[in-house]
């Protein structure tokens, strides 16, 4: 039986007890991949954030067919699933990464009020912008974000960070899987879509990329360009199913 992980969602990043940074995705487009490769036959690994359409995976955990869901919230969970599900005894055919993994993560908080206070206080001491940002990058003043800031913080900030890059370990992980990646720009040139798709797959040893413009996205166009390191290979999956049929015809 062949095996396929899909990623799907966003990630949470959490910045106090209750709030957190994410993003639009649904994880429609995953949960319904993950329903056409069940019924093809398909071993099925979804990593999905708890944001996805709960009725509709409840549709593909009923059907019948072998289906494992693993649930993330931060990417560095989402991290972790797809490094235990690598190896030879998990050994996967394809991976298709479609999760929208946020790029950045809430390092800390402070108060606008509070920063300046501690640059004021330190003011002889700073002789030079890179003074000033050493303070600004790790303040004194940091909030405790292990519970939950108060509502009426009008001068909250929060210092953002990196999250990990999860595609630049794919290759790593699943050295002789078919690895299909996601790349989402606005409002761009197709060639620029096409380039920045390329670059992503050659630097991350992907095998595809698929490309799409959040424009178009919004103007009901659901366009998906198929891009391998070379290029654009003129091939445009409009629909899951279209995705399905390129990656089983892959691995026939």
């Amino acid at each position: 039986m062949k095996k396929i992980i899909i990623t799907g969602g966003p990630t949470n990043e959490p910045i106090d007890e209750v709030m957190k940074i994410t993003n639009m995705s649904t994880g429609k487009l995953s949960v319904t991949l993950g329903e056409c490769f069940l019924r093809a036959g398909y071993s099925v690994c979804l990593i999905l954030n708890n944001c996805v359409n709960a009725e509709k995976l409840q549709c593909v955990e009923d059907s019948r067919g072998d289906l494992t869901t693993i649930w993330i919230e931060t990417t560095e969970d989402m991290l972790q699933a797809l490094k235990s599900q690598s190896g030879e005894e998990n050994r996967a055919d394809v991976v298709i990464h479609a999760s929208a993994v946020g790029d950045y993560l809430a390092d800390f908080s402070f108060l606008l009020e509070d920063v300046a206070e501690e640059l004021y206080a330190k003011l002889s001491d700073l002789k030079s912008a890179t003074d000033i940002l050493a303070v600004l990058e790790n303040p004194a003043c940091k909030l405790d974000d292990s519970s939950k800031i108060s509502s009426y913080q009008k001068n909250l900030t929060v210092k953002l960070g990196l999250t990990p890059k999860i595609i630049a370990r794919l290759r790593e992980w699943y050295p002789d899987s078919l690895l299909i990646g996601c790349k989402l720009l606005e409002s761009v040139p197709k060639e620029e879509l096409f380039d920045v798709a390329a670059h992503l797959c050659e630097r991350n040893g992907m095998d595809y990329i698929l490309a799409n413009d959040l424009a178009d996205l919004r103007a009901g166009k659901p366009e998906r360009y198929l891009v391998a390191k070379d290029g654009f290979t003129g091939r445009v999956l409009d629909v899951p199913e279209d995705i399905f049929k390129f990656v089983d015809g892959e691995l026939s």
